[in-house]
């Protein structure tokens, strides 16, 4: 008989469990519902194959060698191992069997907002729930991790949604508001010319990357605004500004986290609010974890909004 070391499949596999463990050839074939001559085949195939007798007359019928119980386990493990590449995973994160290790690109802005609060959350779950926090600085970048699996999900400005591979979910909309020391401005700030004559602090992601809206709507009115502070994150800044008279404007909801503590008061230059989104990669879109996680973070978005309507 011409037999390759390879020479296996699922269902020979599942012929020598089923012999096994039903301690007959005969049994084996009722259940798999064969004649007898197909499993008496398929078991001569394997001894062939694996080189070793497998089973033996014992009286009126048969018992495994000791090659034969060392190889149940594996195959058995090896066969669950099969049939997992035809089902869909589940996801369930209250079973401590499940797992889900991401990666989410987001800067300090969608830390603050949006994740602190999902990492709280996934504290009181049972599953194995793991994150790291990638910071994403351009728009490509992002596309690009995403295609190239080095993060699974992104959390960021909405980047324009023009990535056919690309899928992309509206989180919330933002504006912004001025903050400032109140120990500098005991009155609540806020007409134009106050703006203009203040001192700024601003948030530059990329050294490539200056232009501000803010500016540019200042410069249309032919105004401008005078900026003593650049950083690159939002965590840095507060620290900066303390006990200056130095304002900043940036996004209202972080009142409550990373600028806790300072004053504020509405922006006198009108801008059009911004979108936040969730983005992934279409390979990721049927993934039940994946899912799961998602609308884990779109529930959160759903809470931030009511929190700042005031419903």
């Amino acid at each position: 008989m011409n037999i390759d070391d390879l020479d296996l499949d699922y269902r020979l596999l599942r012929l020598f469990l089923t012999i096994y463990d039903q301690g007959s050839v005969t049994a084996a074939a009722v259940l798999l519902g064969v004649g007898q001559p197909t499993v008496s085949h398929g078991l001569e195939r394997l001894r062939h194959v694996v080189g070793d007798p497998l089973f033996v007359r014992a009286g009126r019928g048969i018992t495994p060698t000791a090659h034969a119980h060392d190889m149940v386990p594996r195959i058995r493990h090896m066969l669950e191992d099969m049939r997992s590449l035809t089902r869909i995973d589940q996801f369930d994160p209250n079973n401590p069997q499940h797992s889900l290790h991401c990666t989410i690109g987001a800067n300090d802005y969608e830390a603050a907002v949006v994740l602190s609060a999902l990492f709280a959350r996934v504290q009181s779950l049972a599953a194995d729930i793991t994150f790291k926090i990638r910071p994403v600085r351009r728009k490509q970048d992002m596309v690009d991790k995403l295609r190239d699996g080095k993060l699974d999900l992104a959390i960021t400005l909405d980047y324009g949604g023009d990535a056919s591979d690309i899928m992309q979910r509206s989180l919330f909309d933002e504006n912004v508001q001025c903050y400032f020391d109140p120990r500098f401005h005991p009155n609540p700030p806020g007409t134009l010319d106050w703006y203009c004559a203040a001192s700024h602090a601003r948030i530059v992601f990329d050294d490539d990357d200056e232009a501000s809206a803010i500016d540019a709507a200042l410069a249309k009115r032919g105004r401008s605004r005078r900026t003593v502070l650049q950083v690159a994150t939002f965590d840095n800044l507060p620290r900066l500004i303390s006990g200056t008279p130095v304002i900043a404007t940036l996004p209202i909801r972080l009142a409550d986290s990373v600028m806790a503590g300072y004053a504020v008061c509405p922006c006198p230059v009108v801008l059009p609010s911004y979108r936040f989104c969730q983005s992934w990669h279409v390979r990721n879109a049927a993934s039940r974890s994946h899912q799961w996680l998602r609308d884990e973070i779109f529930r959160i978005a759903r809470v931030i909004d009511v929190k700042k309507s005031g419903l």
